[in-house]
This record gives C-alpha cells, sequence and structure tokens, in this order.
C-alpha cells in the first residue's frame, strides 16, 4: 500500500484538478454549492467550470464518502446543501497531494531534460 492510499482502495479523481480543489476549499471551510462554484472558479477565471460538473463531482464524492451534506435553513431564500470534509475525505486529498508531488517530480524531470537538449542544440 502505498502512503496515503484509502485503505479500501477508492481514490480521487486527479481529472482537471476538480475533486482536490473541491475537497481543499471544503476542507478550508464547509460551504454551500453555490460558494463552492463561485471560488473554484475564482482560481482560475479563464478555465470556468459548468455548475453541473461541481454539483456532479460533489454527488460522487458524497457517494464515496469524502464529503457530508446536509440542508441548512437560509434567511434570504431557499434552504441550502451545505458540505463538509468527512476523515476519508481529509486521507483522499492527502492521497491527491502525494499523487500530485509525484507527477510534480516527473514534470520537473521532464522540463529539464528537454532544456539539457535545446541547450545543446538537440531541439
Amino acid at each position: 500500500m502505498t502512503a496515503g492510499k484509502i485503505e479500501d482502495g477508492a481514490g480521487i479523481s486527479l481529472d482537471k484538478m476538480i475533486q482536490p480543489t473541491l475537497l481543499l476549499l471544503i476542507y478550508k471551510k464547509p460551504s454551500h454549492g453555490y460558494e463552492l462554484i463561485q471560488n473554484y472558479n475564482a482560481l482560475d477565471p479563464t478555465e470556468m467550470v459548468e455548475p453541473g460538473t461541481i454539483y456532479r463531482n460533489l454527488r460522487r464524492m458524497e457517494k464515496e464518502g469524502f464529503v457530508l451534506s446536509k440542508w441548512e435553513a437560509s434567511e434570504s431564500g431557499p434552504a441550502r446543501r451545505q458540505y463538509e470534509i468527512t476523515g476519508k475525505g481529509v486521507a483522499a486529498l492527502q492521497e491527491a497531494v502525494h499523487k500530485l508531488e509525484h507527477q510534480k517530480k516527473q514534470i520537473e524531470d521532464f522540463l529539464d531534460q528537454y532544456k539539457k537538449l535545446a541547450e545543446r542544440g538537440g531541439i
């Protein structure tokens, strides 16, 4: 078993960084869906993610046990679903960090090799 791997083998998807980013945002502060969409899209305004994509990922993460949600009454408007991270979600976030650190090293190694080739005129 690798360090940070969730015991039942269910892993977090790094696809487009949606799930790890949502987990990080929820870890920082339990939030409702609309707030998560706003905060997620504020991170990179050039790559806006559709609300449906965020909600699908939140439902998937809830099914996997990474987050819990509950309905909260709102003073102004309808009730909203509030999301909070679980212990399993924290473990998934840690697993994502380990995977990203590994990918970062792979990318840095790739770029170093490319730069060396380019400096020698090989590219």
